[in-house]
């Protein structure tokens, strides 16, 4: 075994004997033992590669590290190649390595560089390649099953690190819109409450944004009230808004989803079709129609036409008279509650009117 310095870094000669008892030469017996002494190769492994560059860095006269005293990157000498073990989680086991330590020439301090050749927070265990995959896994399901999932890879870690791996990944996530994105997207809160915060009236608020390659990405994710709060969505992008000559945004009506952004950019708003005929039923409910009785599936049929989206349409002159035919239909309903006294309904649809079937 042997590290040799190459052009884009060191080249590692590497080679092991291991002694093997097996009862049946079957997949599953030969994957249980390489499981077990996987370990072991990946130690040696891994540590005869952060000697190589450790080797490597003291080489150079200028060192790709720091004393953490004097801020020196020139003069160092080795104490010891092989120092105190230290405990790192990989993708596949948790390790211990022997740690590389050297000596500041100019003040005499003493620090260890494995972490640093590694590419690893000081005083870290679990590497951020290793605790996003598990971030990942944790999300997904539960952390038993999380659990159970890894360890069927010969990945030994408890349910406590993979709930503290999802914590922090999750805290890393920056959301916010993507300006190669398409200026469109959508934002509502999704009545989904929130599991352990002291106040009711909580919910988990999304904002997407549609790719120019299709689907949609997350831009914003909020914690906040049912009614308002709207700020701390929006408000890691609107830099990236003003960036655009227009934005699209669909809504499901909620007037506070544009008071959080009056002033500050400029964005057209599309009501969500969908939501206009489901939240119709509530305010029927508050004029007292009887749910599915004639007056209410009068009402509600005629909304699901006027919302009912057709697919394949590509010709602007069909679209813009299919608009039209709409817009006199959804004024038609709005007098017909008017004429039954249902002021409810009726001041919801002209609201829902001002923001909807656009051209």
């Amino acid at each position: 075994m042997g590290a040799t310095p190459c052009t884009d870094g060191i080249t590692i000669e590497f080679g092991c004997q291991i002694r093997v008892e097996l009862k049946d030469g079957s997949l599953e017996s030969i994957l249980k033992a390489f499981c077990k002494i996987l370990p072991e190769i990946l130690r040696d492994f891994i540590q005869k590669i952060v000697v190589g560059f450790g080797e490597s860095a003291m080489a150079q006269s200028r060192k790709p590290f720091c004393c953490d005293e004097c801020g020196n990157d020139k003069e160092f000498i080795w104490k010891t190649r092989h120092g105190k073990e230290t405990k790192i989680l990989t993708v596949f086991q948790w390790l211990r390595l022997e740690q590389l330590q050297v000596q500041c020439k100019r003040c005499g301090h003493k620090m260890y560089i494995t972490r640093k050749l590694l590419g690893m927070e000081r005083m870290k265990r679990i590497p951020p390649e290793t605790y996003r995959k598990l971030g990942l896994v944790g999300s997904l399901t539960t952390y038993r099953v999380a659990k159970k999932i890894v360890s069927m890879f010969g990945w030994t870690v408890d349910k406590m690190t993979i709930w503290k791996s999802v914590q922090k990944t999750a805290a890393e996530i920056d959301f916010q819109l993507d300006e190669k994105g398409l200026p469109l997207g959508e934002a509502d809160g999704t009545g989904v409450g929130i599991k352990g915060i002291a106040k009711r009236g909580k919910e988990l608020k999304v904002f997407v944004q549609y790719k120019s390659g299709g689907g949609v990405r997350v831009a914003g994710l909020d914690i906040g009230d049912y009614n308002g709060s709207w700020d701390k969505l929006f408000g890691k992008s609107v830099k990236v808004f003003r960036k655009f000559s227009r934005f699209l945004l669909i809504t499901d009506g909620d007037t506070s989803i544009l008071d959080s952004l009056k002033g500050k950019i400029k964005v057209l708003v599309q009501r969500c079709l969908w939501h206009i005929p489901y939240q119709a039923k509530y305010v029927l409910w508050q004029d007292g129609v009887k749910s599915k009785g004639k007056e209410w599936l009068e009402v509600m049929s005629e909304l699901m036409e006027v919302c009912a989206i057709r697919p394949l349409v590509d010709c602007q002159k069909t679209i813009e008279k299919m608009i039209e035919s709409k817009r006199k239909r959804l004024d038609a309903v709005i007098q017909h509650c008017l004429s039954k006294g249902y002021t409810h309904t009726a001041s919801y649809l002209e609201n829902a009117r001002l923001i909807c079937l656009r051209r």
